[in-house]
């Protein structure tokens, strides 16, 4: 039997997105590490896509897996050198490795830009597994900066930059260190 890998497929967020993406950006599975941790209002939410509607700046895709939503890929600062990228999972019933996806998507979209361009992420020191995650595909790490606290616990942003013009010539080799599952589903990427 041959193994099947999930299509992922990102499509600019539009109107029919929106309920959805402001379910999981307040789950507070997503919520707790975001820069901003508390709930946002569905008003609050409508003035975000508007902003976002008319900002040439920032671009904001819905990641399908076999034609099905399950979580967000966005870009903020596309106007300047170092454009910064973010997403997170949305469902928690997904293929195995999906994080991952995102990642090599993140670097896939920012390789087709013109220019030579450094992509910039930032994480909260207590997502251990996005910071693992930036490592692993070798990011530069920056000075942090502090964060504030959450729960009586400080924290740190961690911030990361990956010079895009090495992504095509290091993709294989990134991946190489990967299990198969990714490498053979990282050839199933695609933006519409």
């Amino acid at each position: 039997m041959r193994k099947q890998y999930p299509n992922s497929l990102f499509r600019r967020l539009d109107e029919q997105h929106l309920k959805r993406v402001w379910e999981w950006r307040n789950a507070p599975r997503v919520r707790d590490f975001m820069h901003n941790d508390q709930p946002i209002s569905w008003q609050q939410h409508l003035d975000w896509f508007e902003r976002l509607a008319k900002d040439a700046s920032r671009s904001f895709w819905v990641f399908y897996q076999n034609e099905r939503p399950v979580g967000v890929l966005n870009f903020s600062g596309l106007d300047s050198l170092t454009p910064e990228w973010g997403c997170y999972l949305g469902e928690t019933d997904i293929w195995p490795g999906s994080g991952l996806l995102l990642e090599v998507a993140a670097l896939d979209y920012a390789a087709t830009w013109p220019e030579e361009k450094f992509l910039l992420a930032e994480v909260l020191s207590f997502n251990q597994s996005m910071v693992k995650l930036h490592r692993l595909f070798q990011y530069e790490e920056l000075p942090s900066r502090p964060g504030g606290t959450r729960q009586g616990l400080s924290y740190d942003v961690l911030r990361f930059r990956y010079p895009v013009k090495h992504w095509p010539g290091q993709r294989n080799s990134v991946l190489a260190r990967l299990p198969g599952q990714i490498r053979q589903a990282s050839q199933l990427i695609e933006f519409v």
